[in-house]
């Protein structure tokens, strides 16, 4: 999973994998410093979910954000040990700015997915359960014509959490 800092990212984790969640992770300051991953079983089926720094992390640079992903997907790659499926990106859907950093983070994650790699791509809204519906609704189509408009066109899904 990768995402703003406090889009949701860990909170996903934690409801899908039913884990425990970390320290500080109901609050919208950054509590993921590191790559970790989380595992789970559904209908017998495993599934790996990694949890990210954010992209607009306070504390790490996207530099640094990026390098990390990196690492561990080399490390990860290196071991087969967990075959990369897919990505899902989170996007608070209540949080209507989008600054020049995060606007460089969203670009950086699209060359990383790449067209080829698109359809393997969720774009998530969350905090729907704390929106207005009428704005979310709108925010959620200007999310998909706007920013994610390269991705959806290229084969990457938009969903609701």
């Amino acid at each position: 999973l990768m995402g703003k800092t406090g889009s949701g990212k860990s909170n996903f984790i934690n409801v899908v994998t039913g884990m425990q969640p970390e320290d500080g992770a109901d609050s919208l300051s950054s509590c993921t410093k590191e790559v970790f991953a989380y595992q789970c079983y559904r209908n017998g089926q495993r599934y790996i979910f990694v949890d990210t720094p954010g992209l607009n992390n306070g504390k790490l640079s996207q530099s640094a954000v990026f390098k990390a992903i990196a690492r561990w997907l080399e490390v990860t790659y290196r071991r087969h040990s967990i075959k990369l499926t897919g990505v899902i990106y989170t996007q608070d859907i209540t949080d209507n700015s989008w600054s020049p950093t995060d606007m460089h983070g969203f670009q950086l994650f699209d060359r990383l997915c790449g067209s080829e790699a698109a359809h393997q791509v969720r774009l998530v809204t969350t905090m729907w359960d704390e929106a207005d519906k009428s704005e979310a609704d709108k925010a959620e189509g200007t999310l998909e014509k706007t920013h994610w408009n390269s991705l959806i066109a290229a084969g990457a899904q938009p969903q609701r959490f």
